[in-house]
């Protein structure tokens, strides 16, 4: 009886454990695609007229902005023939996007700020040791602690990089696939024909 019962109790016990050591934890993430990471800055619209359109990060379509609100990092702004916006972050760092500009927000962390600007002119003002990278057809600019307006054009693909204060560094392949680094100073300014892979200071 002793052995009967020892051997019922293995069979039993051992396909519950079975099925118990298969089950496996639910995996939980705090990714949202409505908000972003919890370690991103936010921005805020200081100022704004004309026409601004504003794409968040859940929507396809843009909307118009009625009143100021804050921004975060995977969103959009546009603004029409007629439009202007001063989009602040933490009073560190501000862009301000004139006459059909578009601007993409694609990092607000504390480390570094990225910004995908594909058209228009945009003055960003960076006061802090945080570096402020744009990204501009080809042209990747990055700017610490300055002063400076970028405009890209996409029609005749150029962008021209204006230095007022501080120093910025332009990187860029050539036509020959080779990477150039520029130092653009006060005073100059930096132009890159996408077409031709070519870029020059004035």
């Amino acid at each position: 009886m002793i052995g009967l019962s020892i051997i019922l109790s293995y069979r039993y016990w051992s396909p519950q454990q079975l099925l118990l050591g298969n089950v496996k934890p639910a995996i939980t993430t705090k990714f949202s695609l409505k908000n972003a990471p919890s370690d991103s800055l936010q921005g805020f619209i200081a100022t704004m007229s004309g026409n601004v359109t504003w794409l968040s990060r859940t929507s396809s379509k843009p909307v118009q902005l009625k009143s100021r609100q804050s921004i975060q990092q995977g969103e959009e702004i546009s603004t029409g023939t007629n439009g202007q916006v001063v989009v602040r972050v933490q009073n560190e760092a501000s862009l301000l996007l004139h006459p059909n500009t578009h601007v993409s927000i694609v990092q607000l962390l504390p480390q570094n700020f990225v910004f995908i600007q594909d058209k228009g002119s945009v003055h960003y003002e960076n006061t802090i040791q945080v570096p402020i990278s744009i990204k501009s057809f080809d042209l990747a600019t990055i700017i610490i602690k300055g002063f400076v307006t970028l405009s890209a054009d996409p029609k005749n693909q150029t962008v021209s990089v204006s230095v007022e204060k501080g120093s910025v560094k332009e990187g860029y392949e050539d036509s020959q696939n080779t990477s150039n680094v520029v130092t653009v100073n006060p005073g100059q300014t930096f132009v890159f024909d996408e077409t031709n892979k070519i870029g020059t200071i004035q």
